[in-house]
């Protein structure tokens, strides 16, 4: 049925069902969780069913208006996500309607990638905030007549990258809430929203998924083989998205990646080093080195793991020798603040620090705590 869109989380669609059923659906609502576990999925889903024509706790797929919000073009229904600013416009002030129309197309194609999987994330180039341009026109939509019989629902996707003004101003509309309207936020960082908005929203807590259900989704969604959607699963570490993204690829190669950065950080030639730090930063988008920097994290994990417990839980079971040998040299590394400084990296570049600089700081910090050097 229509809930099993949605990977697992079981307890979360509970909840939503009986909202529907008691007629005690609040206002506002914030899913939050790790990346990847279908906080998105989750929204749309529930959207689909309040707007759902035979009006039940679960969307019937069939009426008119489950098929236009699946295809994400529901009149009553509005995705919110991070948008550059325009042409004429300060950041800060984007307006969808002074787009440029590269823009506009790749928000289009984007849209239309999230409708075929609620799973997709929507990275717009050169959008790194929801800004108070979004935030107003949001307002303004909200004051009208909704344009088919319903709510008119507003889901606001990765709601944590609302800057302060677009924050302050979506904290107005959710204080004076209108009857026939509801905000639906997801945030993989509920910490750096503002805490009022918080307490304004009826809080979703979305679970991690499991190593299974990933690889069941991988083999049922995308009809990969077994032995593939085994290993792409454990490297995912409960992150769908990324096991799509994954998919998408060479993931030998991409592993083989992260290996060979190791290896330049540690070889003590500075020419090669930055040959591999130009190689990381001048053909990959952000997503592609975020994608690159969470391998080598699961590498350096798998490396502690491995010398503290054996290769017993590992997630890269088929490179034991290359590890092996990589504790061979590296054995008395702190692994824990190793880890620390990809997860530090990692989070640099999700704040939009310039890539080079990311990965250079990464080098010299790697080789200093892998080399033992003070």
């Amino acid at each position: 049925m229509s809930w099993n869109s949605v990977i697992d989380q079981e307890r979360a669609k509970g909840i939503l069902r009986r909202s529907v059923e008691q007629g005690r659906v609040a206002h506002a609502y914030l899913f939050w969780g790790p990346r990847g576990v279908g906080k998105d999925a989750l929204a749309i889903e529930f959207a689909k069913t309040l707007l759902c024509e035979r009006q039940g706790n679960e969307a019937c797929d069939i009426c008119a208006s489950c098929r236009k919000v699946e295809n994400l073009q529901h009149p009553n229904l509005r995705l919110v996500f991070a948008m550059p600013a325009g042409r004429s416009e300060k950041p800060g002030e984007n307006g969808e309607g002074k787009l440029q129309t590269d823009v506009r197309d790749e928000v289009r194609a984007q849209l239309e990638q999230k409708a075929k999987d609620p799973y997709f994330h929507i990275e717009i180039p050169r959008a790194s905030q929801i800004n108070i341009g979004s935030i107003r026109e949001l307002k303004k939509e909200s004051s009208y007549s909704a344009f088919e019989k319903g709510r008119k629902i507003f889901i606001i996707s990765d709601a944590e990258l609302m800057n302060d003004a677009s924050g302050n101003s979506m904290l107005k509309v959710l204080e004076e809430p209108l009857s026939d309207t509801m905000f639906l936020l997801t945030s993989a960082r509920r910490e750096k929203l503002l805490p009022t908005i918080v307490s304004r929203c009826q809080s979703i807590r979305c679970e991690i998924l499991s190593e299974d259900a990933v690889r069941g989704a991988l083999i049922s969604r995308q009809n990969i083989p077994e032995e593939q959607a085994r290993v792409i699963s454990r490297l995912a570490g409960g992150d769908y998205s990324y096991a799509l993204d994954l998919l998408s690829g060479d993931v030998s190669a991409k592993r083989g990646e992260a290996v060979s950065f190791l290896r330049a950080v540690l070889g003590g030639h500075d020419l090669k080093l930055m040959e591999e730090v130009e190689l990381q930063t001048a053909e990959n988008d952000r997503g592609s080195a975020e994608q690159f920097l969470l391998l080598l994290l699961t590498w350096l994990r798998d490396a502690m793991i491995m010398k503290e417990e054996g290769a017993g839980r590992i997630v890269n079971e088929d490179q034991v020798e290359d590890l092996g040998r990589f504790l061979a040299r590296f054995g008395n590394a702190d692994f824990p603040a190793t880890i620390g400084a990809v997860e530090r990296a990692l989070e640099l570049l999700r704040g939009n620090v310039y890539l080079p600089l990311v990965f250079l700081s990464l080098s010299v910090r790697l080789k200093r705590l892998l080399m033992n050097e003070r």
